[in-house]
Parts: C-alpha cells; structure tokens; sequence
C-alpha cells in the first residue's frame, strides 16, 4: 500500500510539473496546515529560494521568508501603490492571502523585474499559487504610459500652436488638425476628420493642391507654397504653406504647417507684394561658431560662363514647373524657351531646324505626355528628362553636367544607354533595372550614371533573369508590371537558380502602395519595396542600406 501511494504521489508531482511548464510559471501546493505540499522546480528561477525549501514538509511560514530573503521588497496590487513592508509584515500579509478564496498581487523584485502571484483556496481545503515573471508586460504597460503622456503632450501643444497644422493620410483624408487650423478653415474640428480636401475646397483649388500633395507624399521631399488666400469669411491672407511627409514606407503622412505672414508684406492693387520690413529693422543674430568647432565644406560651383549662347528647350504640361525651369536656366545665362505638349514640341523642333536654329538640350517633364522623349529622339537631340517635383532641386545641376559631360560620338537617339560602365573596369554591373517604360529607363539611368554606378536596363522580365545570370549585379530594382515574366515571376525564378551563398538584394518598384503588391513582392523573394516616382534619395537609402556603401564612395 505504501508503494501505491509513493507511485500516486509520483505521478501526481510529474503532473504537477507538466502544468507548471505548460503555464510558464511555477506552482507550490499548501494544505490547511501552511505546510507545503508540492513545490516546482519553476520556482527556482521565479524566486531565489534554496532548493531545500521546496521540499513537502517545510512551513509556508520558512518558505515565504526564504522568498523575502532572496529580494521580495516591495507589494503592489491593482488598486494600490507601491508599499515597502519590512519581513514580518510582508510574510504575514502573504500569507493572509493564501487563506483567501481568491487573491492576486504583483512584486517588484530589483530595478527591472515583476512577478505575480495567483492564489485559489480550494473547498478541500488545499491552496494552489501560481507564480509568473510578467517583466515584459510591465515594461510594454510602462512604455505604452510614456506613449500615451507623450501623445497628450504633443496634441497639447500643436492644439496650442498659434498656426494652422494639418495631418493628411496616403489616400488624402484628413486625419488631424490643430485648432488653428479648424478656426482658418472656419470649421470645427469633427467636421473635417475624415473628409477629404474635395470636400472643403473647390475643384479648382483641390486640383492644383492634389497634385502638390501628391508630389511631396510619393517623393518625400518638402514643398514650400506662398499663397494669397481668400478665407471663408472673405477676409484675404498671404500665407507660406510648407508640407512634408512623415512616417514609414506604406504609411506615410502629409503634414501642412502654414503660417500667416500678411503682416509682413504689403499687397499692392492686388497684384505686386512687397515687403514691409526693412533689414534695417531686423535683430542682428550670430549663430556662426569659430572655425575650428566646425568643419567647413566648399562646394565647387561649375563655371556657367559659357552658357549664354546655349539653346534649352522645356517641355511641360504645368505652367508653374515650365515657369520654375525658365527663371532657373535664366539665371544661369541659357537662352531658353518652353512648349506644352508633343505638338507644340513637334512644331518648335521643325521650326527650328527650317530657321537654322540649333537646340542643345530638351528638358522633359517625366509627368508630361511620354512621346515627347521620342520626338526629341527623332530629331537627335539631347533630352534630359526630371520630374516637374524636383526642378528647384535637381535641374541647375542637371543641365550643367549635361553640357559639361564629353561630346560622344553618336547623336541622342543613336546613344545605347542601356548597358553603362566605365572604360577599362572589370565585367560586371552593380545594378539591373528591370523596367519596360521608355520614360523610366531613361530616368533610372540618369540616377544611376549620376550616383556613379554601372548598370544594366533589362526590358522585360526574361531579360532581366538573362542578364542576372551574365552580369552578375549586386543588386536588382525589379518593376513588378513587366512583360514576357512578371517582376514577381522573374524574382521567383531568380531565387529558385541562386544558391544561398550568392543571394542577391532584388528591390520590388510599385507604382502604387497596394498592401497584396507589398505582400507578393516579399512572398516571392524581393528584399524591399519602394514606390514610384523614383527619387536619387530613394536610390542613396536602398545602396546604402543593401550594398553598405554611399553611391560617392563606390569608385573611390
């Protein structure tokens, strides 16, 4: 009978062991008596106790001391602060807890860890607790506290900033607005969560607007706007509108900070603004630290001189990108003029050429009519294409590497671009361009040459696993809408012939943030995605980020 009842109580502990690892945790039995009747091995790593003290036998009295010993300093509850209790106290209120029906509480033990304690008092008379290490959880409570005090803190103060701010989604709904913003939109804050920019200005307003918004959210570089504005009330305002995108690729935001500068300039018969604030009414200012804190880089400044009697042609659909282009290139001595669209295009170029006149360079809006590119191709001048979003930033160097760049010996149309490396380097590429628009290419190219990198420009998906296989790039930007093989597909094929040894960073290019894109591209093999239009900074982040080296290093 004694044996029997060894072999129950055996199996019994084995149980109890099983349970205590399946719940994570550790268990101890108590009887009527306080003594212990089962103890886990669990509880080793929960409380520091000797092993001896789990033995059956042994006092809930000795065993919770032994718990205190081992660094139980401070009693915590739901609804109660944090209590240090001195030895006999703590180990008294315990155990006036293990006699109840139900009890739970939580201990700090050290600077960074919890543990909680799950008491049942059983009709039998038997008590069960269960110990879990809940740190983690605390940390993640503490941290989404901090977020939460931070979160207020930041809607008070952009509630209390004394210019309008509004927060825009990637499908263009208003998502936030302080209370400047609600008061010069002249509604109420409920009235424009949720709706879209449509739904509060006239077409024409929202049509010029969508496209700015659109612009600095798929590119992620700022725009400044200087506007006069008609408000609700009829009352007018010059105001500078600066917008930026915040956030992580598939969830980006738009912010417009605008700012209300109508006391500063004068509007004259409704046309000319000129500013009311002389320098001579500024406060002199220096921030400039002496020469040794900080070091100073000199950017070299190409010579412009020999440009004026250089011919520059822009094609673009938008007056205000045709009208940026012009003042630039003005201010850089290039005799410059501008067209609309292929038609007019087609029309100058004839013009032209029946009066002698030679054009140099075709600057085209990338957002333009894409035949445009084929045209200039056709009457076999130099064509640089930009997009409209960057020509403040990008043209004036642009264009002047364009003429400063050697003479080749064929003509633009005749120029095979798709295959570029440097003379007398080994075979090879860094990048493969997978991409079948005429427009793109030669966008990625212009890129690519520009960050000194060799690269490759496969047309469609066949081609791009062909020349993996004979180029060897370090690295592939792999549009997903090709022909012949899918991006998907080729990513797929690729994978499936590389070993693991030589796996290569394969880039996904989505024209649109489409969640099931974003998900194929990674189910079949891609690193990364990044949305079009296609930005050099875009590019820089991806080598830097997959190849480890800045684009201005790679041939140093």
């Amino acid at each position: 009978m004694n044996d029997l009842a060894s072999a129950d109580a055996n199996i019994q502990s084995v149980m109890l062991e099983v349970i205590s690892e399946g719940i994570s945790g550790g268990v101890f039995v108590y009887d009527k008596n306080d003594l212990i009747v089962f103890a886990s091995q669990q509880l080793l790593t929960l409380l520091p106790v000797p092993k001896s003290f789990l033995a059956p036998g042994t006092r809930l009295r000795d065993f919770l001391g032994a718990v205190y010993d081992g660094g139980g300093r401070f009693l915590t509850d739901a609804s109660g602060p944090r209590r240090m209790l001195s030895r006999e106290d703590w180990v008294a209120e315990q155990i006036a807890t293990l006699w109840k029906e139900r009890a739970e509480s939580q201990e700090r033990r050290g600077t960074d860890r919890w543990v909680s304690f799950t008491k049942r008092r059983l009709s039998s008379g038997y008590g069960v607790c269960v110990v879990r290490d809940i740190s983690e959880h605390k940390k993640r409570e503490e941290q989404w506290r901090a977020d939460m005090e931070r979160v207020q803190i930041t809607e008070e103060v952009l509630d209390n900033l004394p210019f309008p701010i509004t927060v825009k989604d990637s499908n263009m709904t208003f998502v936030a607005v302080n209370k400047m913003a609600a008061r010069f939109l002249d509604l109420p804050p409920e009235a424009i969560l949720g709706l879209k920019g449509s739904d509060i200005h006239s077409p024409q307003v929202e049509q010029r607007l969508d496209r700015i918004n659109r612009g600095v959210l798929d590119l992620g570089e700022p725009e400044q706007m200087t506007e006069l504005v008609t408000r609700p009330d009829g009352s007018q305002v010059v105001m500078i509108a600066n917008k930026y995108r915040i956030g992580k690729p598939g969830r980006y935001y738009l912010v417009t900070a605008m700012e209300d500068i109508t006391a500063l300039v004068a509007v004259e018969d409704g046309e000319q603004v000129t500013p009311r604030m002389s320098r001579g009414g500024l406060i002199a200012t220096s921030l400039v630290r002496h020469e040794h804190d900080v070091p100073v880089n000199v950017e070299v400044v190409p010579d412009t001189g020999g440009f004026s009697h250089r011919k520059v042609l822009i094609a673009s659909s938008d007056p205000r990108t045709s009208a940026e282009a012009l003042e630039i290139l003005a201010d850089l001595g290039f005799d410059t003029s501008s067209v609309s669209g292929e038609e007019e295009l087609e029309l100058f170029l004839q013009l032209a050429r029946e009066a002698g006149i030679t054009v140099d360079l075709v600057v085209v809006d990338t957002l333009a009519d894409k035949h445009c590119l084929e045209i200039v191709g056709r009457h076999g001048i130099a064509a640089l294409a930009i997009d409209g979003f960057r020509v403040k930033r990008e043209l004036a160097a642009g264009v002047i590497r364009q003429f400063n760049q050697p003479v080749a010996a064929e003509t633009a149309g005749e120029k095979d671009w798709r295959i570029a490396s440097r003379a007398g380097e080994s075979a090879g590429i860094d990048i493969l361009v997978a991409e079948d628009n005429e427009v793109n290419q030669i966008v990625f190219s212009q890129i690519l040459e520009g960050l000194g990198y060799r690269y490759a420009i496969a047309a469609d998906g066949e081609e791009a696993v062909r020349l993996w296989r004979e180029q060897s790039p370090r690295l592939i930007l792999m549009d997903i809408t090709l022909p012949k093989l899918s991006g998907f597909e080729a990513s797929v094929r690729i994978r499936d012939m590389e070993t693991i040894d030589n796996s290569i960073p394969i880039i996904g290019v989505l024209p649109q943030a489409f969640n099931h894109d974003r998900d194929q591209c990674f189910a079949s093999g891609m690193n990364e995605v990044i949305l079009k239009p296609i930005s050099p900074e875009a590019l820089e982040t991806v080598f830097q980020t997959f190849l480890g080296v800045p684009a201005k290093q790679v041939y140093a």
